[in-house]
């Protein structure tokens, strides 16, 4: 399976037409304040970041305690998060009283994520695990489950919202039996638990069938790379695919350069409302999917260093006032389908119990997860979920 060609999600196909907006520069510099409000950063320099398009940190990249940590999207025709992936199959049947007493501490630490949680909550009839297979995984009859189907869009959330595990947590059921939840295990856990998310903000809307193409205003995607992410150190996702599929992955840095200035004639001036045009040429560093074994060790200063790092090359041009303020924007066209074609912003809390209507888990309950994340982490992290 490809590394990046099959991040599509079932999430942002079933919920675009709810989203989709115009990219104007005004209403996207909207979604882009609310979200603002999601990472706690605050926009008081928020303006003088359009007052020029110039800026002294021309390459940035996330370091180490604010980079996202990398995961796997556990495709679900393989299962989902009920994919039992150090064995590389998924339950055909819940497991019985019997096979559960019989089972070994190495056949108990092979089993599914969600395998796991069933026995840590005391779901007997592993509803969580049934839940994962039938509803969004190889046992869902209608429609049937295609191989672009996962949980890319829950990752990156938790990646960016939730600490990286660090240890195992190992924990006990109520009858004695010892269980590991190994850190892919967590982050499986999360990305289904974040497939819905709290809060949500988005500049641009995806390519779907029988939708117009609304790419985000390359004034505010500009505004997102210098001012949320060099200045307020927050990563956001964007669809790196111009196309139809939706490919989620996470910006954690870029590399920027900005031309001189030049003057629009007349019939210029009057059709993009600025009088001179800067070409800003990028290359977005993004971080997509990893292996689901590779995601078991700690990931964000591989993040931070660029390991895990994918480049995108891209630009567009920035349309100035007399003064040398950010009035308009045109991205510049590409034969490319790697670009930008939408950015979406996250925060809060995973919400997937709350849309059991939509498929949702109901059996994954964020609070009790959250236990599990503050004891994979070191005691310095407990702050984060206060």
């Amino acid at each position: 399976m490809g590394r990046r060609y099959l991040m599509a999600c079932l999430f942002f196909l079933q919920c675009a037409a709810q989203w989709s907006h115009a990219g104007t520069m005004q209403e996207d510099l909207e979604w882009y304040r609310q979200s603002l409000s999601y990472a706690k950063i605050k926009d008081v320099e928020l303006d003088s970041f359009l007052k020029s398009p110039e800026d002294s940190i021309g390459s940035f990249r996330l370091d180490p305690s604010n980079a996202p940590w990398a995961g796997n999207f556990f495709a679900m025709e393989n299962g989902g998060i009920a994919y039992r992936w150090q064995s590389g199959d998924y339950p055909k049947a819940p497991l019985t009283k019997k096979e559960i007493k019989e089972l070994s501490p190495i056949a108990i630490k092979k089993l599914s994520p969600t395998e796991k949680w069933d026995l840590y909550v005391g779901n007997k009839d592993f509803a969580a695990t049934q839940h994962e297979l039938k509803t969004r995984g190889p046992l869902r009859e209608v429609p049937p489950v295609e191989n672009w189907e996962g949980f890319c869009n829950g990752v990156r959330c938790a990646g960016i919202l939730l600490p990286e595990p660090n240890f195992s947590v190992v924990v006990k059921t109520g009858g004695g039996v010892r269980i590991e939840f190994e850190p892919a295990d967590l982050k499986a856990l999360a990305g289904a638990s974040y497939f819905y998310v709290e809060k949500y903000a988005q500049i641009g809307s995806p390519m779907v069938p029988d939708s117009p193409v609304n790419r985000p205003h390359p004034a505010i995607f500009d505004l997102a790379l210098r001012h949320g992410l060099a200045r307020g150190k927050r990563a956001f996702v964007i669809d790196s695919n111009l196309g139809p599929e939706i490919w989620n992955e996470t910006v954690v840095g870029y590399s920027r350069q900005v031309s001189e200035p030049v003057l629009l004639n007349a019939i210029e001036q009057a059709k993009l409302g600025g009088a001179l045009r800067v070409s800003v040429q990028l290359e977005v560093e993004t971080l997509g999917e990893v292996g689901i074994k590779e995601s078991n060790a700690l990931t964000k200063a591989r993040v931070a260093n660029g390991e895990l790092v994918t480049k995108i090359s891209t630009g567009y041009d920035l349309i100035l006032n007399p003064n040398g303020r950010i009035v308009g924007g045109v991205w510049h066209s590409s034969k490319s389908l790697n670009g930008v074609d939408f950015a979406w912003f996250p925060g809060g809390r995973g919400r997937d119990a709350q849309y059991a209507d939509m498929g949702g888990n109901p059996f994954i309950n964020f609070k009790t997860l959250k236990k599990l994340f503050r004891e994979s982490v070191s005691p310095s992290c407990k702050s984060i979920f206060n």
